[in-house]
């Protein structure tokens, strides 16, 4: 917290500014984040692949650069 305090001239007034912070509880995340890996090889990232997801019928599925379907 933080705190001003400005007198006004004639002394019998002084204004105070504050700031409050109110801690609230932090929210609980719920994620389903999985690594991303290509479908055939299983490389991802970490291997030094680039991975693009691409659409395949109604899925999206992820491929390397190795094995990404042609059109």
């Amino acid at each position: 917290m933080s705190q001003i305090l400005i007198p006004d001239f004639d002394r019998s007034k002084s204004l105070l500014f504050q700031d409050l912070y109110y801690a609230r509880k932090k929210p609980m995340v719920k994620t389903t984040v999985t690594e991303a890996a290509c479908v055939v090889c299983q490389k991802g990232l970490d291997d030094g692949l680039s991975i693009t997801a691409k659409r395949v019928g109604l899925n999206l599925r992820l491929f390397c650069q190795y094995h990404i379907p042609q059109e």
